[in-house]
C-alpha cells in the first residue's frame, strides 16, 4: 500500500458511510477523472478514440451491469450481450424514427426496453438456477442474434445488417467527433458507476 487510513477519524455516520472514506482515495479519483476528461482528449488521436477508448467505455458500462448480476447477486449469465444488443437497437430505432426525442430520453427508453426483454426471459427462469439459468440466458443470446439478423426493420433494411446511427444531439450539443463521443460516453459511465456503487451500498444491495 502507498498510504494507510491511520489518523483519518470519522466523527459522524455520514463520514463513515461515504463512498471514498480515505482522503487519498478521493484525491486520486479526482486526479484520474481530471486526466480522463482533460488530459486524454489532448494527448490521444482519433484512431485511438475510435478503436480503443470508445469501445472500452461501452464494454466497461456493460461490465458494471454484469458485475451487479453475477458478482453481487450470484446469478450466472452468459447472455449479457443479448440485452446489450436489445438496448443498442432500441436506441438506434428510437433516434431514427422519433428524431424529436432528446438523446438522454432515448437512452432511458432503450434501457427500459432492454429491461422489459430481460424480464421476458427472466420471469420464466425464476425457479431455475446455476447451469440451468446459464442455459436460459444463452437461449436469449441465440434468439436475439436470430431476430436482429432476420427482421430487417431493426436495421432499417440495411443490406449488410450493420447500422449507421443518426447524429447524436443533447440539449443542442451535436456529438459527432471522436473526442465528443468519448467525453459523452465517459460522462455517462461516471454517472452510472455512481448509481451502481450507491446501489450496492444501499439496503437493497445488502439484502
Amino acid at each position: 500500500m502507498l498510504y494507510r487510513e491511520n489518523g483519518q477519524f470519522k466523527s459522524n455516520y455520514a463520514a463513515d458511510q461515504q463512498m471514498l472514506p480515505i482522503l487519498q482515495d478521493r484525491v486520486l479519483m479526482l486526479l484520474l477523472l481530471a486526466f480522463a476528461f482533460v488530459g486524454v482528449p489532448l494527448l490521444t488521436s482519433d484512431y485511438v478514440f475510435l478503436s480503443l477508448l470508445i469501445p472500452f467505455l461501452i464494454l466497461t458500462l456493460a461490465a458494471i451491469g454484469l458485475n451487479i448480476l453475477v458478482g453481487y447477486c450470484g446469478q450466472i449469465s452468459i447472455g449479457h450481450a443479448a440485452f446489450m444488443a436489445v438496448g443498442a437497437y432500441a436506441a438506434y430505432n428510437l433516434a431514427l424514427r422519433i428524431p424529436q426525442l432528446n438523446f438522454l430520453i432515448v437512452l432511458v427508453l432503450a434501457g427500459l426496453i432492454s429491461a422489459a426483454v430481460g424480464m421476458l426471459f427472466g420471469i420464466p427462469s425464476l425457479r431455475i438456477k446455476g447451469l440451468y439459468l446459464a442455459v436460459a440466458t444463452l437461449a436469449a443470446q441465440f434468439f436475439t442474434d436470430w431476430l436482429f439478423a432476420r427482421v430487417k426493420w431493426f436495421t432499417d433494411n440495411a443490406p449488410s445488417g450493420s447500422v449507421s446511427p443518426p447524429t447524436i444531439k443533447v440539449f443542442g450539443w451535436k456529438i459527432d467527433t471522436p473526442v465528443e463521443k468519448y467525453l459523452f460516453l465517459l460522462a455517462v459511465l461516471v454517472v452510472f458507476t455512481l448509481i451502481a456503487k450507491n446501489l450496492v451500498r444501499s439496503h437493497i444491495g445488502r439484502e
